[in-house]
């Protein structure tokens, strides 16, 4: 496990950027913590060192967003599920077996479907800034 301290939105970024360095094919990386603790702003980060050139928004209204990069990237955000039988439809497993990288926001709601070779960041407030926790 590591852990970084991100003092600003743009540190946090150019961690996801370093972090997406390590990333391949099928990977898939849960992010857990509290409303603005930094999630999609790693992610935003983390996208772009995929070779995505698209905004990176949060998805909350449409589930997943695909976006193209040197491999697709998922990014899945769970904000607005609250029962796992919520998640019936969306078929995640395809997205953990696909060809790309899964971003997943709020990943605790769906604990009991990821993958066991997920990587599990945890993001807190620290302060001004982030304490970010990066472990399997």
């Amino acid at each position: 496990m590591a852990v970084f301290h991100t003092a600003s939105a743009a540190e946090t970024i150019n961690l996801g950027r370093r972090f997406a360095a390590r990333l391949k094919v099928k990977d898939v990386v849960a992010f857990y913590g509290e409303l603005g603790s930094g999630k999609t702003t790693m992610i935003k980060g983390i996208a772009g060192g995929l070779g995505v050139n698209e905004v990176v928004k949060s998805p909350s209204f449409v589930i997943i967003t695909e976006y193209q990069g040197r491999v697709p990237v998922y990014h899945i955000d769970l904000y607005r599920i609250s029962k796992p039988n919520e998640l019936e439809g969306f078929d995640l497993e395809e997205y953990f077996e696909a060809e790309g990288v899964c971003l997943i926001e709020w990943a605790e709601r769906a604990e009991s479907l990821l993958p066991e070779r997920t990587i599990r960041v945890r993001l807190e407030l620290a302060g001004k800034g982030r304490r970010i926790e990066i472990g399997e």
